[in-house]
């Protein structure tokens, strides 16, 4: 089956009764139909079940397990999805959102081409609760000067993280993306923590691209659906920004402590990137201390990044005071 190889798709499902009938059939109505399902329900309080139960009658659903106690954390269901995957590709869908019926096939077929490739993953529409298409993720990459993001690619996963992974997570939804279980199983262990239950995604993809090549197709072939009531959002308005920024740190920690586990060739090329946001990030951190009368706190950790404080502070000072200028 060298040329239609087994995909294996996990759909870990919480309380979305509302949305798992579109994202189901926009699974089974692949183009693709080399595939295996893997339903998993995390204790939800709705009626997801009983969808999840007339679904797993399809001869392609190979798994349906239903945590009887919520686990709180999505990674272990995948976790546990993945342990269960026959597949040589791995696909977690989300079951919020939905995808294009040639997804598969347009994702899968770069990994079919070159063994290298170990991450396939394609641009993604943003959907809001109502299903209705708001733009896309390509915003989020416009600030790159070289327009990478424009067209189809393919690019050394080392360069990936360098250029892009290492300064923000620039592969904002699971649902879009196909990953090699050979190249998976190199990562090991995939649980985070739990204060990096809104970013262990990222963290992964990190650790994956350190591995391989990875091919990005540049249409909207995902739908990404975003929710004000998500917990992510709600991470937003509860934890001020200084708790953001602080497990960002975190998050770096790790994947730095990863990085020097590998032999990578641009590996200190990574860790001056690294150093750069991290520098910015305290930066930000400081002036927020200082602005919201806990100066002390701020003017030392500005004091811990002195030479970059001075150059950042003495260029946006020349920038406003040329802005000032042009309007008057």
């Amino acid at each position: 089956m060298l040329d239609n190889p087994l995909i294996s798709i996990i759909v870990p499902n919480y309380n979305h009764e509302k949305f798992l009938m579109q994202r189901l059939d926009s699974i089974f109505n692949q183009t693709y139909q080399n595939f295996e399902v893997i339903l998993l329900d995390d204790c939800s309080k709705d009626n997801s079940r009983d969808i999840l139960l007339e679904y797993y009658k399809r001869a392609q659903v190979t798994h349906c397990v239903f945590n009887e106690k919520n686990s709180g954390n999505t990674f272990l269901q995948w976790e546990r999805g993945i342990a269960l995957a026959k597949g040589e590709f791995i696909w977690i869908a989300e079951s919020d959102d939905y995808c294009e019926l040639n997804f598969l096939e347009k994702m899968v077929s770069p990994l079919i081409e070159n063994r290298e490739i170990g991450l396939s993953y394609c641009q993604s529409n943003r959907v809001n609760e109502n299903g209705v298409v708001t733009g896309n993720w390509k915003s989020h990459t416009d600030n790159y000067k070289n327009r990478l993001f424009d067209n189809d690619f393919v690019i050394n996963g080392t360069l990936f993280v360098e250029n892009f992974l290492i300064k923000k997570n620039v592969i904002p939804n699971a649902s879009a993306l196909l990953i090699r279980k050979e190249t998976l199983k190199l990562v090991g262990d995939i649980s985070v923590e739990k204060k990096l239950r809104y970013c262990g995604d990222w963290l992964l993809y990190f650790k994956i691209a350190l591995h391989c090549k990875v091919n990005f197709v540049h249409d909207n072939l995902n739908n990404f659906r975003y929710h004000s009531h998500s917990v992510i959002a709600s991470a937003v308005r509860s934890e001020d920004r200084i708790s953001i920024i602080d497990i960002d740190f975190i998050m770096r920690s790790k994947m730095i402590s990863y990085l020097k586990t590998q032999k990578t060739v641009n590996k200190y090329s990574i860790l001056k990137a690294n150093k750069k946001v991290i520098n910015n990030l305290k930066y930000e951190k400081g002036l927020f201390y200082i602005r919201n009368n806990k100066k002390l706190k701020g003017f030392g950790i500005l004091l811990s990044i002195f030479n970059f404080f001075v150059r950042k502070y003495k260029f946006r000072k020349n920038l406003k005071m040329k802005f000032k200028k042009k309007l008057s």
